[in-house]
């Protein structure tokens, strides 16, 4: 069975590895960086231990990222949810003490993190991995697909990338982004699923660097449409600028 689903997962494009034997470590000597869709490297692991448990590297490597939600999490996810909308459905796996959401990967690079979303959430993102069903927990309880699963991976929402794609803080701040990045943002512009975090880092940036807020409005309105594919609604261009202007004119005593 754990054979058989490994090859199913291969033959959807997610690169799979062997965990040891009801346990969340590797049994290859490189862990995730080994994982592979190829069937036969596959049926070698398995023919070794049939019992193996089932990695998925997550990443740029299987072009996925998933959500691992604890039990203590869902209270914080509900709170997410309502204040940005509810969350689509996707793929999703029942754990021994909550659960997985699997989202497509965004262009942007999403990386492992504990509790960065929320408090008992952490994301699988860049060199992470997760377990995949029919694996099974070291307290003994089967990965399974949960009832609510849907049939394909869907794209996360833009407010959820806009948290899992924000950069690492370093001593309290933001690592700055290159001014080569901006150059990219302003040209190439972005696809949906990227628009609103792209737009608040955008807005962000202008502010920080003491550009007038309608000037700020104004440069935003004219890239969303020349760049946003498709477009934003005008209105919520105008929510984040009055939004980012805000926490900015406080973070300076202006306000």
């Amino acid at each position: 069975m754990l054979l058989r689903t490994a090859l199913s997962l291969a033959q959807r494009h997610l690169k799979v590895f062997p965990c040891r034997v009801r346990e969340k470590l590797p049994a290859t000597p490189h862990g995730c960086l080994d994982a592979t869709d190829d069937y036969g490297v596959i049926r070698d692991w398995w023919r070794q231990e049939p019992h193996y448990n089932i990695g998925i590297a997550c990443g740029a490597a299987s072009k996925i990222f998933a959500i691992d939600i604890d039990l203590d999490g869902e209270a914080e996810l509900r709170r997410l949810e309502t204040e940005h909308g509810a969350l689509p459905a996707t793929v999703e796996v029942t754990t021994a003490r909550g659960r997985h959401l699997y989202f497509r990967m965004p262009n942007a690079p999403v990386r492992n993190s504990a509790g960065k979303l929320a408090p008992h959430i952490d994301v699988r993102g860049d060199g992470g991995y997760t377990l995949a069903p029919p694996s099974t927990h070291p307290g003994g309880r089967r990965y399974s697909w949960s009832v609510d699963s849907a049939g394909a991976f869907a794209a996360a929402p833009d407010w959820l990338l806009a948290r899992v794609t924000a950069p690492a803080a370093t001593n309290g701040a933001a690592a700055p982004a290159p001014a080569s990045e901006w150059r990219t943002l302003i040209a190439a512009g972005v696809d949906e699923g990227q628009r609103d975090n792209a737009a608040t880092r955008l807005c962000g940036h202008l502010l920080r660097r003491r550009v007038d807020p309608i000037v700020t409005l104004e440069i935003l309105q004219l890239w969303n449409e020349a760049r946003c594919r498709p477009p934003l609604p005008a209105s919520d261009i105008e929510r984040i600028v009055n939004s980012i202007a805000g926490k900015e004119l406080k973070r300076r005593g202006d306000q």
